[in-house]
């Protein structure tokens, strides 16, 4: 019987301190622990903890770039370097080089229209004599002397051919006497026209 009303009494105590922490919970005076006062009527979920939340920061206004002040700005001046004066005068031409004196003309179109003339016989001699029987083989040198005569003519002189060919030195001396070309006459140093004897050597092969 003890034990039965000792449980009564517990129950009843239970009971009693449920019913006013519901009341203090309901009547605003009990705080959660988050520090938010739920009041009577409230919902727990619609409120939120004021003490985490904090006001937005206010975004702070750009930073506006200095104005620059154009009226303090000078424009820099810069010297223009003086432009040099234009060389008006005109340009000299080269010199022109000195003319050859006329008897070296002479002598260099002498020298050319005679190697052509003798290599055009020595090129018939080829073709028409080293033929024969009467030339051996092998190479001949061949020396002619000739003269430029005052008015530009041409003499034949002595004509050498080593080894010695008989043949061969006639029918040289027979087709340089043919068609012989007038060179130019050749001056002393007065500017008159004298004789000159020359020399020319050639090579020919069998």
């Amino acid at each position: 019987m003890k034990k039965l009303l000792l449980l009564v009494l517990v129950m009843f105590a239970l009971n009693a301190q449920s019913q006013s922490l519901k009341d203090l919970l309901f009547s605003g005076k009990m705080k959660t622990d988050s520090g938010t006062v739920v009041r009577k009527g409230e919902d727990l979920k619609d409120k939120v903890d004021t003490a985490t939340k904090k006001p937005a920061p206010v975004a702070s206004e750009k930073a506006k770039p200095a104005s620059i002040n154009t009226d303090s700005v000078k424009t820099a001046s810069v010297p223009v370097a003086a432009q040099a004066p234009a060389n008006t005068e005109a340009v000299k031409p080269a010199e022109e080089a000195a003319p050859a004196s006329p008897q070296a003309t002479a002598t260099r179109d002498n020298n050319r229209i005679w190697k052509e003339f003798v290599d055009t016989v020595l090129g018939s001699i080829k073709a028409e004599v080293l033929s024969s029987k009467k030339i051996k083989k092998g190479d001949y040198s061949i020396t002619i002397d000739y003269a430029i005569n005052v008015d530009g003519s041409v003499t034949i002189g002595n004509i050498f051919v080593s080894p010695e060919s008989s043949h061969l030195q006639e029918q040289l001396k027979e087709r340089l006497g043919i068609d012989t070309p007038k060179l130019n006459p050749m001056m002393n140093t007065n500017g008159v026209a004298r004789k000159v004897n020359k020399r020319y050597t050639a090579l020919i092969s069998k």
